[in-house]
């Protein structure tokens, strides 16, 4: 469960993230990770991954980089990839969750150990 989460600050939400994950990075604590240095996040709606009409929007996380050494025209690659999903909630948990919780029970991730850590600290 999610406070006071909106999905019209994705963007933001995108950027926290990204600098979250340089911060790590220059801390030390995502060495283990990997050793490209630009990362960043981009978050995004996912209408049609739902159960049921009561159900939240899904969303989609992509951590993307851009290798060292590369062209500036270069496009980022997508290196992992998250999913929040809320899909066939009881109606008994939804009817006594407070308006600033949006429930997306499930979180099913791409990616290594290390840096599902990183982001599920952030969230």
């Amino acid at each position: 469960m999610m406070y006071n989460f909106s999905y019209t600050r994705l963007k933001e939400y995108s950027k926290h993230l990204s600098a979250n994950i340089a911060a790590e990075k220059q801390k030390g604590l995502a060495s283990e990770v990997d050793s490209e240095l630009n990362r960043k996040a981009k978050f995004y709606c996912l209408p049609g991954l739902k159960g049921t009409d009561r159900d939240p929007l899904a969303v989609l996380i992509q951590i993307l980089s851009k290798p060292p050494l590369t062209k500036a025209s270069t496009e980022d690659r997508i290196v992992r990839t998250g999913w929040f999903c809320g899909t066939y909630i009881e109606d008994d948990l939804l009817e006594v969750l407070p308006e600033t919780f949006t429930c997306l029970l499930l979180f099913l991730y791409n990616g290594t150990k290390a840096f599902m850590a990183i982001v599920g600290t952030w969230f």
